[in-house]
C-alpha cells in the first residue's frame, strides 16, 4: 500500500511540475518550429519551462484549450521593471488608440476580428479581460503577451528585439511609412551595412531603438512627442520657437501664442 501511495505522489507531483521533455514529446510533431525556437532560446538555458508560462492544465490533445495564453503580467512574473515601463508606453495605448479610430470599425469583419488587418499590430497594446475574451471568441488564440510583438516566441531574443528590424514589421506601409523613412536615411543606411559587415561595428549608426528605448527603457515613446513636441518646453530659445510655431499650426497655440482648450487635451492624452 505504502509502494502505492509513493507511485501515485510521483506521477501527481510530475503531471503538476510539467517537466518540458512532456512537452517537447508531443510538440515536435505538432509544432516542431516552436520547440526548436525555445530549445534555443535563454529559456531553456535557465529552466524556464513551458508550464511556467502556459500552465499545467494542459497535458494531452484533448485538453488544449485549458492552455493559458500570456499576457504582460505573464512575463512580469520575471520582467516586472521591463512591463512596468512598457505599460507606461505608446506601445501599450496601442490596442485602444486602435478602437478609437471611427474607420477601424467600418473595416470588413474578416479584416478586422482575431486581430487581422490593424490589429494584427496593434495587438501589441494593453488589452481588458473582456478583450481578451472577444479575442478567445474570435479565435484568436495568440498575440495577447504583447512582448512577443518585439521578441518573437519562443525565443524571446532581446537581441533580436534591439535590431531596427524589430521595428520594421509594423511601422510601415503608405499609412506610417517609418521603415521606409528609416532605411532610406544615412541612420538608416548606415545600421544595415553594418549589420552585412560592410561597415565596421565601430561605425555611429543610430537604429530606432537608440532614440526610442534609450538605455533599454520599455517606455517606447516618440523623441519629440506624437505632434513633433513634448511639454514642457525646451529652455533653448529657437528650439522653443520652433515648437511654437509647431504648436501654432496645429490649433494647440493661437496666434499670438496663447493656449487653446486644445492644449490640455492633447496634455491629458499624453500626445504632445
Amino acid at each position: 500500500m505504502k509502494r502505492i501511495l509513493v507511485v501515485l505522489v510521483a506521477t501527481v507531483v510530475s503531471v503538476a511540475q510539467l517537466p518540458a521533455d512532456t512537452c517537447i514529446d508531443c510538440h515536435k510533431k505538432i509544432t516542431p518550429g516552436i520547440v526548436t525556437d525555445w530549445q534555443i532560446s535563454k529559456h531553456s538555458k535557465n529552466d524556464v519551462e513551458c508550464s511556467v508560462c502556459h500552465g499545467d492544465k494542459h497535458t494531452s490533445a484533448t485538453d488544449v484549450a485549458n492552455v493559458l495564453i500570456p499576457t504582460p503580467e505573464t512575463c512580469g512574473q520575471c520582467h516586472d521593471k521591463q512591463v512596468g515601463q512598457f505599460k507606461q508606453s505608446k506601445h501599450a495605448a496601442a490596442w485602444a488608440a486602435m478602437n478609437a479610430m471611427p474607420s477601424a470599425h467600418a473595416q470588413p469583419v474578416a479584416m478586422m476580428q482575431g486581430m487581422k488587418g490593424c490589429g494584427g499590430c496593434h495587438k501589441i497594446g494593453l488589452k481588458s479581460e473582456a478583450d481578451l475574451k472577444d479575442l478567445a471568441q474570435q479565435g484568436s488564440g495568440f498575440g495577447r503577451a504583447s512582448c512577443d510583438a518585439c521578441h518573437t516566441r519562443h525565443t524571446f531574443s532581446v537581441q533580436e528585439a534591439k535590431q531596427p528590424q524589430a521595428c520594421q514589421t509594423c511601422h510601415m506601409g503608405f499609412d506610417h511609412p517609418q521603415w521606409e523613412m528609416y532605411s532610406a536615411s544615412k541612420h538608416g543606411v548606415r545600421a544595415l551595412l553594418k549589420q552585412t559587415g560592410m561597415l565596421p561595428d565601430s561605425t555611429a549608426a543610430p537604429t530606432c531603438q537608440t532614440c526610442h528605448m534609450q538605455e533599454g527603457d520599455h517606455n517606447v515613446q516618440t523623441s519629440w512627442g506624437f505632434l513633433a513636441v513634448r511639454m514642457p518646453m525646451p529652455e533653448d530659445k529657437q528650439w522653443a520657437a520652433d515648437r511654437a510655431t509647431i504648436l501654432q499650426g496645429l490649433g494647440v497655440l493661437d496666434p499670438n501664442g496663447k493656449p487653446t482648450a486644445r492644449l490640455e487635451v492633447v496634455k491629458a492624452a499624453d500626445v504632445a
